[in-house]
């Protein structure tokens, strides 16, 4: 695809002009063409920080920030319907940093990473910015005086510190059994489409899988356009059936909340009522268009969801106009902010068109949240630490222009046609060691 963005005038200093390069490519590799993780090559995580790590930065903190930042645990990994409720059995605790309160008079952000567990840059990253928040200075201080920021930088804690063969090997899911049967449903019920059931992850390059053996979710699909939806709470006999039919158990509906850890991300969004709601993911490989072959370090996403009806209670869901022209202005100048010439920096897409109601991006867009999909390049298994400071880049720069432009509301001035002329995901790189697309 050989779109190019449109020639755009922003206020300030947000002036910059978007293209694509148009040499053509011969062979089909990106430039950088790596660093990949190559065939039988040891993934160093090292940089990364474990659980207990991550904790104890928080707490440091929190400690030097002379009462600017409040730090919760919003919950545990495993307080969930099946019954785990015991001091031993609830499991790692969910952080929430607090800059702000839910003030309706100041804009509101709400920030989310390494929902699923082997995508450690997002989580690193907001631990970054939340440094960032913590220290002292002119630019943080006019950020804060008018917008509320509140960011859980770990919500998926099994699937990032989870060990094979007794090597950290973090995995997309969590770690939690399917038992019908402890919320009342009959024993044979089928688990909702996005549960593991033998514990197994890709293996490294996408060369077949590896089996841990510890079942668990997608937890990025178990949010529900319903909010207050309690899969305990329902007609068991509705549920049953409508969990035991392909054509309702499927990613076209919303999740079931089975998971401790969308429960507690759902219960701090009503808390907060953000305004905007980032998410920071990982995906695969691509290059820009057939013409331009930088490597893409991030793809963005303004809309995830269609309008949608609840097949329980027949309420209807859509997001609102004004939402959606704000995520569009978050998007672009999201977008606008990574332009360095045409460097590999700059080389941004847009996420594919998808209609996923059950992501928590796609659930709180429908509940009036202006949403923002950050999706850097690369995972655990593809990438290891490899290019991490760069990718840090290219969410703390965006996310640090955000907050500016909600603060001054210069971002309400950016045009949405920016975001409708990023170039769409295209190229995808099935395999990076091979160079093939």
């Amino acid at each position: 695809m050989n779109k190019k963005f449109a020639n755009i005038i922003l206020p300030a200093t947000l002036a910059l002009t978007l293209g694509v390069s148009t040499a053509v490519y011969a062979a089909p590799q990106s430039n950088p063409n790596g660093p990949y993780i190559e065939d039988n090559q040891n993934i160093s995580l090292s940089s990364y920080m474990s659980n207990a790590e991550l904790s104890k930065k928080l707490q440091q903190l929190e400690a030097s920030a002379n009462g600017k930042m409040k730090l919760e645990i919003a919950g545990y990994s495993n307080l969930s319907p099946d019954g785990y409720q015991t001091e031993t059995e609830k499991g790692e605790p969910i952080y929430l940093v607090k800059f702000g309160d839910s003030n309706p008079n100041k804009k509101r952000i709400l920030i989310t990473a390494q929902i699923h567990g082997n995508e450690q840059i997002g989580a690193e990253t907001a631990m970054d910015i939340i440094q960032k928040l913590s220290s002292n200075g002119k630019e943080v201080e006019e950020i804060l005086d008018n917008v509320s920021i509140w960011i859980m930088p770990r919500i998926n804690p099994e699937g990032a510190d989870n060990l094979y063969e007794g090597t950290w090997y973090p995995t997309r899911y969590t770690h939690q059994t399917w038992l019908p049967e402890n919320i009342g449903l009959p024993t044979d019920t089928v688990a909702p489409w996005y549960y593991n059931s033998d514990g197994s992850e890709r293996a490294q390059n996408n060369d077949g899988r590896v089996v841990y053996g510890i079942p668990g979710y997608d937890q990025n699909r178990d949010y529900n356009p319903n909010l207050d939806f309690r899969v305990e709470n329902q007609d068991l006999n509705e549920v049953a059936s409508f969990l035991n039919s392909r054509a309702t158990n499927n990613s076209r509906f919303g999740g079931f909340y089975v998971t401790a850890e969308a429960r507690t991300v759902t219960s701090v969004f009503k808390e907060f009522r953000p305004d905007v709601y980032v998410d920071v993911h990982h995906r695969g490989f691509n290059t820009v268009s057939d013409v331009d072959n930088r490597s893409v370090p991030v793809q963005f996403a303004a809309a995830v969801a269609d309008p949608y009806t609840d097949p329980f209670t027949g309420q209807q869901y859509e997001v609102d106009e004004e939402v959606l022209t704000l995520a569009k202005q978050v998007n672009a100048l999201s977008a606008l902010t990574l332009q360095k010439g045409n460097s590999h920096f700059g080389a941004v897409q847009k996420y594919p068109d998808v209609n996923l109601p059950g992501t928590a991006l796609g659930a709180f867009a429908l509940n009036d949240a202006s949403i923002m999909l950050i999706e850097i390049k690369g995972q655990s298994q593809t990438l290891g630490q490899k290019q991490s400071g760069m990718l840090k880049e290219t969410v703390t720069q965006p996310l640090m222009a955000v907050f500016k432009g909600l603060a001054d509301r210069s971002v309400y001035d950016v045009d949405t046609t920016i975001y409708d002329e990023i170039p769409e995901a295209s190229n995808s790189i099935s395999d990076p060691t091979t160079r093939d697309f």
